[in-house]
């Protein structure tokens, strides 16, 4: 139950639900976190452990937290904070909308999703994707794939060939 204990309390701050009576029960935030797990999974490569998700538990083994690997618990905390936040985000996009008028009184809801969709814009969601981009560049694999040679497959070896009268066929040099 360790991972549970510590993952939980990380997303609860990350979603602000940290109020006497809040928002998500527990075991919401537990399966959350299975689902975050299960994708963090699924796009990222690299870890030390191999992690095994059972989002109808909700169980990841081995325990991150037990296994030291900080950065795969950060990555699933990140990527369940915004699942949470666009589960909120389509909730208020739901019951927004409205707009009543009654002469020139008006009753206007609709901007409050503005800084909804800022928080997805700026918020967990893009922290998850920053950070998943730099870990995947600082990967091994991938610095050995950017630093290797490449050859195109209209790649034409005779035009590396320099010579004062030499030009490929589809060129004439004049002199």
């Amino acid at each position: 139950m360790a991972w549970q204990d510590t993952m939980i309390k990380m997303l609860r701050i990350l979603v602000n639900d940290i109020e006497d009576t809040p928002t998500y029960s527990d075991g919401r935030l537990e399966q959350v976190l299975a689902v975050g797990a299960h994708y963090v999974v699924q796009e990222i490569d690299g870890f030390d452990y191999t992690y095994t998700v059972d989002i109808s538990t909700p169980a990841i083994s081995p325990d991150p937290t037990s296994t030291g690997e900080v950065e795969f618990t950060n990555f699933v905390v990140l990527k369940a904070a915004c699942i949470t936040d666009f589960s909120t985000f389509r909730t208020k996009a739901l019951s927004s909308g409205i707009k009543v008028r009654c002469g020139p009184a008006v009753l206007e809801t609709v901007k409050h999703l503005d800084g909804f969709k800022q928080l997805l814009d700026m918020g967990p969601c893009a922290a998850y994707e920053e950070l998943k981009k730099q870990w995947m560049f600082g990967q091994k694999s991938m610095v050995k794939a950017i630093l290797s040679p490449f050859v195109s497959n209209a790649f034409d070896p005779s035009t590396l060939i320099t010579g004062s009268n030499y030009y490929p066929n589809h060129l004439r040099y004049y002199r």
